[in-house]
């Protein structure tokens, strides 16, 4: 079954690249591809979460919040197991099972809403679960499709291999965050509805904070026609705004700050980063300065960003949109201590206005984290963790086949012209 797996993984994404390059010869519509879509994300949904356990962390800081009425923000399952209960879908929690929730509030109602209808069987939720994820894939995939009005971007989202595997085999909630991202996009772009805009973005924030970082180049973008004066007043007051929208789900589980720190947890673990990287391969003095350095040269860069387009007085969409994927790839491989590899979707919503070079980059990224899973696939184990730090391999890589093929392409136009 492994070697299967891996098969497939390894021919899916030579398949899905070429299709990508070749989809107007491939398919006359976009029912056709929304049909295809369907499919090959039918068959990765059926896969378990080989890769990860998350899920079922998931499942078990719902369920004790649905069937106990614990709040998971200051109850793990671990605590509840201490008291002597014994339930089929909290002995089934994994790794995770002494850790409160680190997500956002509406990540929790929505998980809660899904665990119901378990009838507290860990195999019926792991099936709600990935029906659920698997319905959002394909109005993500739609949403692309009504924003961008691009059949390439549809299947550039709806087939890649990394959100299959991590999105519906694994079942990670980014997903929602993807979901809501496209929602606010939508809105923004064809029906032109600032409250809208402003509620879904309010909703991603509240399903998983790394959001937040996009609210307020959308503002931006939102008050762009008024005058620079006007335009920061309004980006305050909205900005206001959708913190009071995300501050009311909180509401649900509130009892004291600590409800809002629970995200740091995260921060003080070290996997699979660059930073993590340093903390391994240099001495604790250097490694503490550079670690010291890194968040206030990113809020630096993060704010001098946002200013010096706030006070532009023409911005358009592409530069914004250029600006936010830049510090989120700082975000995502720099200042994070943990870095997972499915934290590269969070770009995917925006990829439609990147230059090619670093569109082809983000898509590279994708593939190329594909390959720590095919190697645990092999050997039960990851390789791709051995010798130079995993995200500065994947970032090599993926800047090595931007340069490799854009070379290819030019070499190929060039002998184009001359015949």
């Amino acid at each position: 079954m492994q070697l299967l797996l891996c098969g497939l993984l390894l021919i899916f994404s030579v398949i899905y690249l070429a299709i990508i390059k070749k989809e107007k010869t491939i398919f006359k519509n976009k029912k056709q591809i929304m049909i295809f879509i369907a499919i090959i994300s039918l068959l990765f949904t059926v896969i378990l979460p080989y890769l990860s356990s998350d899920i079922y962390y998931y499942i078990g800081d719902s369920h004790l919040a649905a069937k106990y009425g614990m709040n998971p923000y200051y109850t793990s399952v671990e605590d509840l197991q201490n008291q002597g209960i014994n339930d089929e879908i909290l002995n089934n929690t994994g790794y995770w099972k002494s850790t409160t929730s680190v997500y956002g509030p509406l990540w929790n109602i929505i998980a809660e809403f899904l665990v119901k209808f378990s009838f507290g069987s860990v195999t019926i939720a792991l099936f709600v679960f990935k029906a659920s994820s698997f319905l959002i894939h394909i109005l993500n995939s739609y949403l692309i499709y009504k924003i961008t009005k691009s059949r390439k971007y549809m299947l550039l989202y709806g087939l890649n291999p990394l959100v299959l595997l991590e999105l519906l085999s694994n079942v990670h909630n980014d997903i929602y965050l993807i979901l809501f991202i496209l929602l606010a996009l939508y809105f923004l772009i064809r029906k032109k509805n600032i409250y809208l805009t402003m509620l879904f973005l309010a909703f991603s924030v509240s399903t998983k904070y790394s959001s937040a970082f996009l609210v307020p180049f959308i503002l931006i973008y939102c008050f762009k026609d008024k005058k620079v004066l006007k335009r920061t007043l309004l980006c305050t007051i909205s900005g206001l705004g959708i913190i009071a929208i995300v501050a009311l789900f909180y509401l649900r589980y509130y009892e004291d700050y600590t409800v809002f720190t629970n995200m740091l947890a995260q921060g003080s673990k070290y996997s699979q980063s660059i930073l993590a990287f340093l903390l391994k391969k240099t001495s604790r003095n250097i490694f503490n300065t550079i670690s010291a350095i890194v968040i206030p040269a990113f809020i630096g860069i993060y704010i001098v960003s946002v200013a010096s387009l706030l006070f532009r007085k023409k911005v358009s969409l592409k530069q914004l949109m250029k600006e936010y994927n830049f510090v989120m790839l700082l975000f995502i491989f720099i200042v994070l201590t943990t870095f997972q590899k499915w934290y590269i979707l969070w770009l995917l919503p925006t990829i439609i206005w990147q230059n090619k070079n670093m569109r082809n980059f983000i898509l590279y990224l994708t593939i190329t984290a594909i390959i720590p899973s095919i190697g645990y696939f092999l050997v039960q184990a990851d390789p791709f963790m051995v010798g130079i730090g995993y995200s500065i391999k994947m970032l090599i890589l993926s800047a090595a086949c931007v340069l490799v093929f854009s070379n290819v392409s030019k070499i190929k136009t060039v002998k184009e012209n001359k015949i």
